[in-house]
C-alpha cells in the first residue's frame, strides 16, 4: 500500500536529496519520522525562513 505525506515541493526536493525512495519507505513512513530528523529538521527549518 502507498501511503503519503502532503508537503512543499521545497521540502519535498530537500528529503529526497537526503534520502533515496527505499530508505524513507524502510525508516521514515510517518510525518513524525521525518519531523525527528535532525538533518530533515535543519532543512525544514531553512525551508521555513524562505516561506
Amino acid at each position: 500500500m502507498n501511503q503519503g505525506v502532503n508537503i512543499c515541493r521545497l521540502c519535498h526536493d530537500g528529503i529526497h536529496d537526503l534520502y533515496d525512495e527505499m530508505k524513507l519507505a524502510k525508516q521514515f513512513s510517518s510525518a513524525e519520522t521525518l519531523l525527528a530528523d535532525e538533518a530533515l529538521q535543519r532543512h525544514f527549518a531553512w525551508v521555513a525562513k524562505k516561506k
